[in-house]
């Protein structure tokens, strides 16, 4: 079995596509967790930003993400 040869450009594309993921989710977990604190004490209006911030970072990790699918690929099983 042959085993895809990788450049060492791919290889760090890739390293810096799974960073740039991780630290959007990281950012959408942050908000997240804000916007659970923010309902706890009744704030409204800090509850509607972090939820709309943390949407916002979660749709950017998405996107990245989505640069990882073969060409062709439709997600999906």
């Amino acid at each position: 079995m042959n085993a895809p040869i990788r450049s060492p450009e791919r290889a760090a594309m890739l390293a810096h596509t799974f960073e740039a993921i991780a630290e959007a989710a990281g950012i959408a977990e942050t908000y997240a967790r804000t916007a659970a604190d923010m309902a706890a004490i009744g704030d409204s209006r800090g509850v509607n930003y972090a939820l709309r911030q943390a949407a916002i970072a979660l749709s950017s990790a998405a996107d990245t993400a989505a640069t990882l699918r073969p060409a062709g690929s439709r997600g999906g099983a």
